[in-house]
């Protein structure tokens, strides 16, 4: 049975999610505020086959591709196609187990193709999923799964876990919700940043509020789980 371990208050795990071609301007801009405001560890999701368009492949954009390398970051897998069959935002919410294995391979493999490295982890559009994602993850080479505000490294028992999430879609307006009060409190919480923030709403506005008046670390996803877990994960 896996131990439960809360993630420390004051920390923020912070990603740049829905990582496409789509919004490369977006991204890069958004890069440069995070550059900005000091926020030097984030997670860049990336969604390799964005609204299953081949247009907004990768291989279609390698200079793109490229820019990301670049920059340092951590870079996993966010989706397929960050959309289900329906239409809908929530890709695999109510996925086939043997659609859901054979979604999570072909995204890793355009991945792959694209980047020439493996993902680190995988965090599924909305952040839900069922949990047998994490052994899909697992199989596909990554060292950790996120559903909802838990984040499960595959080589360990340990299982962290955050009070909340705030999760950007990139509207005009960021619902805090719950969640307000969580952060007021310095709880842990996990933030997704979406690319079309720094044009709709004031998400880095309370990025700056949260490091500067509440005091958070920011940290991407595979930074946080390298400072706590030193065996059984690759580097």
């Amino acid at each position: 049975m896996a131990d439960i371990e809360s993630i420390p208050d004051g920390i923020a795990l912070l990603s740049l999610h829905e990582v496409t071609p789509v919004f490369e301007d977006d991204v890069v801009h958004s890069c440069d505020l995070f550059d900005e405001l000091g926020i030097t560890s984030y997670t860049m999701l990336v969604t390799p086959f964005y609204q299953l368009k081949r247009a907004n492949t990768f291989e279609r954009h390698d200079t793109f591709a490229e820019y990301l390398l670049a920059m340092g970051q951590e870079l996993s897998l966010h989706g397929y196609s960050h959309i289900s069959k329906s239409g809908s935002l929530d890709e695999f919410k109510r996925m086939p187990l043997d659609r859901l294995r054979s979604r999570v391979k072909s995204a890793t493999s355009m991945f792959v193709q694209s980047f020439d490295t493996h993902p680190v982890g995988f965090i599924p559009p909305l952040w839900v999923a069922p949990q047998k994602l994490v052994q899909f993850t697992k199989a596909n080479r990554m060292n950790y799964c996120v559903i909802g505000n838990r984040i499960m490294p595959t080589s360990s028992d340990i299982i962290f876990e955050t009070v909340d999430m705030v999760i950007s879609r990139g509207g005009s307006k960021v619902n805090l919700g719950t969640s307000l009060v969580e952060l007021e409190l310095g709880g842990p919480v996990q933030i997704a940043v979406h690319p079309l923030d720094h044009r709709n709403n004031n998400m880095f506005d309370l990025l700056a509020d949260l490091k500067d008046r509440l005091g958070y670390t920011f940290m991407g996803y595979w930074d946080f789980l390298r400072s706590k877990l030193s065996d059984g994960i690759q580097q």
